[in-house]
């Protein structure tokens, strides 16, 4: 619709302020209606809370302040010891040791095994890497792997008892256990086992492999 100023000039020109304000209306309104033609619909899905809480507060690991890296060898078995996918064997402990925890300390302390590049999401292991180098210690970062998966195996945690521990996801079914007090000191023993496990149909090639898992302690 016309404005009144440009259907009657002749009022424009008696009343120059109200043809000024009726532009400047015109001008605000096309504006704001391209404003909303630009703009794009969206609809979120919903949304994700994430919380956490950072404590320093911290037990000495494995005799050590953090970081503490932990080496573990799985015993050389046969390609026979696995025959069905879901087999396990080689179980080997480990055990992370917390000492020298704050007085008030109190509660459970578990281990937290970090999904990552080598996480087997689909069945909650960790991938099996060929191990040309032949790795004998433990590493002091996070490689970036370059070697080929073993296919048809990963490497498996678990909890003392053998309850699976599902990496990459939440809870993942570590077990934790409480801080006892000994000398004036608190601190805790975790214990835990790698394993190899099948996880697939086909052949698993003989041959070294590594791989690769962080850690973090959950305090209470």
């Amino acid at each position: 619709m016309l404005s009144s100023a440009i259907r009657n000039p002749q009022s424009a020109i008696r009343n120059p302020q109200s043809a000024i304000e009726c532009v400047r209306i015109t001008a605000f309104t096309l504006l704001a209606l391209a404003g909303m033609a630009a703009a794009p619909a969206h609809a979120a899905d919903g949304i994700v809370t994430i919380t956490g809480e950072i404590t320093d507060s911290t037990c000495k690991i494995n005799g050590k302040e953090p970081p503490a890296n932990i080496f573990v060898a799985l015993p050389k078995i046969s390609t026979s010891a696995l025959k069905s996918v879901g087999d396990t064997a080689g179980a080997t402990a480990f055990t992370i040791t917390l000492s020298d925890c704050p007085e008030a300390m109190a509660g459970d302390v578990k281990a937290h095994f970090e999904p990552g590049a080598t996480t087997d999401y689909a069945h909650g292991n960790l991938f099996a890497y060929t191990d040309a180098a032949s790795v004998t210690q433990a590493a002091t970062s996070m490689p970036t792997i370059a070697a080929a998966k073993v296919d048809n195996l990963g490497i498996q945690l678990a909890n003392a008892n053998g309850s699976k521990i599902m990496i990459g996801e939440s809870p993942s079914g570590a077990s934790g256990v409480s801080l006892v007090e000994s000398g004036g000191k608190k601190g805790a023993t975790l214990r835990y086992l790698a394993r190899y496990i099948k996880t697939g149909n086909g052949n698993i090639a003989a041959g070294k492999l590594v791989t690769y898992v962080q850690y973090s302690i959950v305090y209470p």
